[in-house]
């Protein structure tokens, strides 16, 4: 009996199976190795890039400190020679405040370590080179978390300060809240105590003062237990959202919240439809869910966010993705406090991108909570006219606090409207995004809102001033607390000495 042969049309079909396998295989390859080449930028000890790309700064020296006695040294020594001191943590910002060229920049990272717990009083004091990771990685096998963080945990503890930065929370507002007192290193190389009752003008100053007064030493941190939370996810319109807002802010079990608009620039719902993702205060509590998690499929999250960049296809294929999988909508989902905060509940690692010719850029926007429906609508008209990339955004919560002098949200809740996009960087493009942003400072100003001032330096001075009119006031103290300006950064250089930077 005759074996039975396979059909010409069997041998076509894994034929052709095979050769797209091997193309795809290919691409991935090709992409790879084109993205390690690109990210690959050269960065010798004296040039300073910001994540963003736009800013290649040469700088005297980069120093990076392990002790505080070595701060202070290096502090003394860049005053006897006459040089200027910037401070950076992880190299986040994207407005130059964290660099000046020719100044000597203390890399803060090394200076990293936890000092002390005081459990009773739920206390934590750590050096300001710690990232939130360390902080989160210190806590949690202690049933402990965070009380007030951003984004992400990968940025430095006293970055945040200096940026007076927010996260997800609704019950309060930046990490100004959780901040019961710092040590502060002067520009002529003395040490003070600051909090609310000690040195308060320092204490206003210096959190969301950009590192213009001195170095964050170590700060002391309120901190809360590591509760359980569930999360729930929909999808709403955005002209629905406020109301929804409204039912979450009488809701006590509702504790964080999470806004992705959609980012298809050919559908419709452009910036109109929104995945609202909210964690609530859960009784339940199993093994294991304390554990840290971490973040996975680094590389394959890369190549489709990277595909998103360039095509807007893959944005709409990111979306649907985002609204049917990865939010889950409809299902529950147990998570710790902790988690909440992490991979990949707050993904990083896949964002990592500095080709030379392009750049992710970022801009936020505080937008009172009435005025949000408006300014979204204005957004869209913007970038598509502009037809700016967006290849991602996300909305949070911004309670009223007039803890600092530059608030975010002094007199006013607002929502935080965060825009991701990519543009090349050429002279024309950038002047070109340029525009843009000014155009959406001037539509959140028209609202009663401001900006987020750790971003590029395009908003102009007097926008700058409108948006926080303590401006004036910071400078004119800047000058009291550091006369011969030591600590020196290009935010600082351009809004108050009128220097430019861009290209």
């Amino acid at each position: 009996m005759s074996r039975r042969q396979p059909g010409w049309g069997g041998v076509a079909t894994k034929v052709v199976a095979t050769v797209i396998a091997v193309v795809l295989l290919a691409l991935v390859g090709a992409y790879l190795t084109w993205n390690q080449q690109l990210t690959a930028v050269d960065r010798t000890k004296d040039t300073y890039f910001d994540v963003g790309m736009l800013h290649r700064t040469e700088v005297h020296s980069i120093r990076r400190e392990t002790t505080e006695r070595g701060l202070v040294d290096a502090v003394n020594d860049a005053r006897r020679q006459g040089l200027k001191v910037a401070m950076a943590g992880s190299h986040h910002s994207q407005g130059g405040q964290s660099f000046y060229p020719d100044a000597v920049v203390l890399d803060m990272t090394g200076f990293d370590r936890i000092l002390r717990l005081d459990r009773a009083r739920k206390l934590l004091t750590v050096q300001s080179g710690a990232t939130w990771q360390d902080v989160q990685a210190y806590l949690a096998p202690r049933g402990l978390s965070v009380m007030r963080m951003q984004s992400s945990y990968a940025f430095t503890v006293g970055g945040t300060l200096s940026a007076n930065a927010h996260g997800r929370d609704l019950s309060g507002s930046s990490v100004v809240e959780s901040v019961r007192s710092f040590r502060l290193l002067l520009a002529d190389g003395k040490v003070v105590r600051v909090s609310r009752d000690e040195n308060p003008e320092l204490f206003r100053l210096v959190i969301g003062g950009y590192g213009m007064f001195g170095v964050i030493l170590d700060v002391t941190l309120q901190v809360v237990d590591d509760v359980i939370y569930e999360k729930r996810s929909r999808t709403v319109d955005y002209r629905a959202f406020p109301a929804v807002f409204a039912r979450l802010q009488r809701d006590p079990s509702a504790k964080m919240m999470l806004v992705r608009p959609n980012i298809d620039p050919h559908s419709d719902r452009f910036l109109r439809d929104l995945i609202v993702s909210t964690w609530h205060s859960s009784d339940v509590d199993r093994p294991g869910l304390h554990r840290l998690s971490k973040e996975r499929a680094i590389l394959r999250d890369r190549f489709f966010f990277d595909l998103s960049r360039r095509s807007d296809w893959a944005k709409s294929v990111r979306w649907r993705m985002q609204e049917r999988l990865l939010e889950k909508r409809g299902a529950n989902e147990l998570i710790s406090r902790n988690n909440a905060m992490r991979p990949p509940e707050a993904p990083f690692a896949f964002l990592d991108y500095r080709p030379t010719n392009r750049a992710d850029l970022l801009t936020e926007y505080y937008i009172p909570t009435t005025e949000f429906t408006s300014f979204l609508d204005e957004v869209r008209r913007i970038v598509r006219a502009d037809d700016t990339n967006v290849i991602s955004s996300t909305i949070r919560f911004v309670r009223h606090n007039d803890d600092v002098e530059l608030a975010y949200a002094p007199e006013r809740d607002a929502f935080a409207v965060i825009l991701m996009t990519n543009t090349e960087l050429d002279r024309e493009s950038v002047r070109a995004t340029s525009r843009t942003t000014r155009a959406m400072v001037k539509a959140a100003l028209q609202r009663g809102g401001t900006h987020y001032l750790t971003y590029q330096l395009f908003p102009t001075r007097q926008q700058v001033e409108r948006a926080y009119p303590n401006l004036p006031k910071v400078f004119a103290a800047k000058k009291r607390w550091d006369p011969k300006e030591l600590f020196m950064n290009e935010f600082y250089a351009h809004y108050a000495k009128g220097e430019e930077f861009l290209p």
